[in-house]
């Protein structure tokens, strides 16, 4: 491994953020339509709009990068193309591509402004009266009218509050680098490399999955009381992510359970967590509990919105808009740019920041969200329909 590592002062060239983002329009348009997601469609976004956001082209870069570290570092030679990344749920869906659609998540008006909301779980719906402060009927019309009332900051200050993902368009600022990352040296060395992921859906498991390209053992933990959701919404590319790794299924509501995990988290070379912190804690596999071993290891933390914000739950859809990542059309009205682009690049980022960054002499945590990742892509320009 002959390469410096990689900090937050040098990212932004490794990235090529000052290179092969400042590209002509028709470069930033042919990445778009290399990941699949604009369909037919041409021109690849409506005439008349004007696309906030690089994310193809961002997504590029980014395995560009990882494949320059993945040779220097890892004698290992990637073949990836980010733009295809970023489609590729879309065409493993059995339900076809979803365009620039966002799901469960939608772009709403508050009283000053625009927000996005994302009803993905069970629990979010359920929470809408409380939300409102009022029995509902039509769930999406009744959060409608309450935000339409409102600041966008008090709508999102309230949804953050219950829990329920949610941002403001635009509220989150363009980061240094997609990444921090902090080190100290380990007192026991170790050479092998070992990739346990404890995240689901899509970002920690995508970079769990590419680190497996760089020569990885990778195990995938789910908890057997929560499955993660992504084995029956999206199976075919639940199984691509792990494929060549194993999968453990652990009853964290048991002591043996709980034992169980923490015996194979401090196994890990490299843990990946996308988990509320009190969540882990409670688990005793926190990064305080496991990296108090002194055993050299890269702890990648993915959250929502940052480790200032750590409890706040974000998801591909909702984080893009919180970094200014959406389509605003002609009649000014914005919308969902892509498949939830914030998580694949998050994925993308997570993956070169670990390997960029892991030492077999030290302990390091490298801590990402997807809000700045979006924002990253947001920084990147424009494309106009």
């Amino acid at each position: 491994m002959g390469r410096g590592d990689v900090s937050a002062a040098d990212a932004e060239v490794l990235l090529g953020l000052r290179r092969d983002l400042d590209v002509d329009p028709d470069r930033a348009l042919d990445d778009w339509v290399a990941t699949g997601l604009a369909g037919a469609r041409v021109p690849p976004f409506p005439a008349g709009s004007v696309a906030h956001g690089r994310p193809a082209t961002l997504a590029r870069a980014l395995t560009a990068a990882l494949t320059s570290v993945a040779r220097d570092r890892f004698d290992v030679t990637l073949s990836l193309d980010g733009a295809e990344v970023l489609g590729r749920r879309d065409r493993l869906s059995a339900d076809g591509p979803t365009g620039d659609r966002g799901g469960e998540a939608r772009l709403l008006r508050a009283a000053d402004g625009w927000w996005a909301v994302n009803l993905a779980r069970p629990s979010d719906v359920e929470l809408v009266p409380a939300l409102v402060e009022r029995e509902v009927g039509d769930v999406w019309t009744d959060v409608e009218r309450w935000a339409s009332r409102l600041p966008a900051r008090v709508v999102v200050d309230r949804a953050t509050m219950l829990g329920i993902p949610a941002s403001m368009l635009g509220e989150t600022p363009v980061p240094d680098a997609p990444w921090r990352t902090s080190a100290v040296p380990a007192r026991t060395r170790s050479d092998s490399f070992r990739v346990v992921n404890l995240g689901s859906l899509w970002a920690a498991p995508l970079a769990a999955h590419l680190l497996s390209g760089l020569g990885a053992e990778v195990v995938h933990v789910e908890s057997s009381e929560r499955p993660d959701a992504s084995r029956t919404g999206s199976p075919a590319f639940y199984a691509e992510l792990r494929t060549g790794a194993e999968v453990r299924s652990i009853d964290v509501t048991t002591g043996a359970g709980r034992a169980a995990l923490h015996d194979l988290v401090s196994s890990a070379d490299v843990v990946i967590e996308a988990s509320r912190p009190r969540a882990l804690e409670g688990l005793g596999v926190g990064p305080g509990t496991i990296m108090g071993d002194g055993r050299a290891r890269t702890w990648l933390q993915i959250t929502g919105h940052g480790p200032e914000q750590p409890q706040r739950v974000g998801f591909g859809d909702d984080a893009a808009v919180a970094g200014g990542v959406v389509i605003i059309g002609p009649d000014e009205v914005p919308g969902f740019y892509g498949d939830a682009v914030a998580d694949p690049l998050t994925g993308l980022v997570g993956a070169l920041a670990a390997a960029a960054n892991h030492r077999p002499d030290r302990q390091t945590v490298v801590r990402t969200c997807l809000a700045w990742t979006a924002a990253t892509a947001r920084a990147a320009g424009d494309i106009t329909g």
